[in-house]
Formats: structure tokens, sequence, C-alpha cells
């Protein structure tokens, strides 16, 4: 089977290679009666079976209709399919560990022009599929496409750090009457980084006493400067007098001078100690 998907995933590569925005058609779309429609067929075949032994021409009629509307429902069933056009918006940053949400745009830009009716199904087919791969954890995103809003998220998970390559999304319906499965798998072009996940740890930096400490935990000194005001003392000989506070020597409190402060960042080093 491993070779098989090789095969099969370089054909996909050739057929519907990846791009930022597709635009549905008879390159990319794949038709095949669903379960739903087999049966059907197999009742027309029935029905002529008894039409034909019994010589029953209601009977011939109604599988001569029957089958004209299974061969109707195909070009229908285009039809309706082909009028997807899908993009993919701009993705968040992600850590190893996480699901990184993909935003799909479904008929963003198709101003003024129908789009598709029924049922959606979008899914994400992993690229490699394990042995022992459980269906249960894949989880698929039905849209009504007339009734949703835009964008369409889907979620991979992240498993190692580093690029990574999106899978490639599936979207079915079975629109209009169920008689068909109408699918297809599409490639997206987009840069995604996975950072590694980040370890919390308390680092404590050595600082002497006459530093403080902000709640923010950012450690930091006070110097003198000119940007806030810090105390006032005795005014000595020298100084400029626009540092004098002279309303306090209007109140009678003598000379003094304002002093002020700049607060300034203290510099911590990390140094690594041999085991």
């Amino acid at each position: 089977m491993t070779l098989l998907n090789g095969y099969w995933s370089k054909w996909l590569n050739k057929r519907i290679p990846a791009a930022s925005q597709h635009q549905l058609n008879h390159q990319n779309i794949f038709i095949f009666p669903s379960k739903f429609g087999l049966l059907f067929l197999s009742l027309c075949v029935l029905l002529f079976l008894l039409g034909t032994n019994y010589q029953n021409n209601l009977m011939l009629l109604l599988c001569y209709f029957l089958l004209a509307l299974f061969l109707v429902t195909i070009l229908a069933s285009y039809i309706n399919f082909a009028r997807i056009n899908i993009q993919i918006g701009k993705c968040p940053e992600v850590f190893v560990g996480d699901n990184l949400h993909i935003p799909l745009w479904l008929n963003a830009n198709n101003n003024g022009v129908s789009g598709p009716n029924g049922q959606l199904n979008f899914k994400l087919r992993p690229e490699k599929q394990p042995a022992n791969k459980n269906k249960a954890n894949q989880t698929d995103t039905f849209v009504d496409v007339n009734a949703f809003s835009n964008p369409i998220n889907l979620s991979q998970k992240c498993r190692k750090r580093g690029k990574l390559s999106l899978s490639r999304v599936t979207i079915e319906c079975y629109y209009p009457l169920g008689l068909y499965r109408c699918w297809t798998h599409l490639a997206f072009t987009h840069q995604i980084t996975v950072f590694p996940k980040p370890i919390p740890c308390n680092i404590k930096l050595q600082v002497s006493d006459r530093n403080s400490t902000k709640n923010s935990g950012e450690i930091v000194n006070e110097q003198a400067g000119h940007d806030d005001f810090s105390h006032l003392k005795a005014y000595q000989l020298g100084e400029p007098l626009n540092h004098v506070a002279w309303k306090q020597l209007a109140k009678g409190r003598g000379m003094v001078s304002k002093q002020f402060s700049t607060t300034g960042n203290q510099i911590g080093w990390l140094k690594l100690s041999p085991q």
C-alpha cells in the first residue's frame, strides 16, 4: 500500500499542483456513483428485468425514466461542484504539539456569481497514513453553503518543529440527489514554520540591594537624570537656579533644589556553569 500511495501522491501533484487559490473544473474534479447511486442503478436493472420478463411497458417506462434521471444528475452534480472557488488565508503561528488552524475562504471573490448548493464536507488528507490508522481521529467539517460564514477553519496537528507541509484538503459533495459523489484533493502553497514549544522556567538574577523590582518582573535601577522628579534637598552653591524650588522658598522653607532621576534597566548575565 505504501508504494501505491506514493504513485497516487505523485499523480495528484502532477494533476492538481499546489496553489494559493483553486477554481474547480474538469481537471481537478472526480465523480463516481455513491453507495445510494449504486443501489439506485441496481433498482433500474431490476426493473428492466422484471419489465422484459412480464412484458410490462409501464415498468419499462419507469426504468427508462429513472435511468435518464440517473444520467442527467451527473451533469447537475458537476455544474454545482464546479462553482467552488477556494483560497487559503493567513495561518497563525503555532508551536510543537498544538493544532494549526487553517482558514479557507469559500467563494470570497465571486461577487454576484451564484455559488454551489447543498452541503460540503472538508477534511484533511494525511500524506502518510499509518498502518493502525484510527478513522475516529479524523474530524470532518460539514458546511452548509447556503448558510455559512467565512472563513472555514480546519485543524492539523503539528508533531515536529520546522517547516510544515500542509496536507491536501479533500472536499466532497453529494448534491443534488445523493446519486453521485463529487470530490477533489486540493494542495495549498503556504509557508508555515512550527516553533519549538517554550518551556517555562524561573530565572533569578543576582542584583544589589539598591536595585528595585517592578511588578512586571523587570529589574530596574534609578540613576541621576532629567526625566522624573525624585526628591528635594538643601541648595548648594553652584547648582543651576532652574533647579531651585521657588514655591518652597516663597513659603519660607529656605533654599532647596529639586533633584531628578531616570530609570534604567539593570543588565543581567546568564552564565552556564559546567556540570
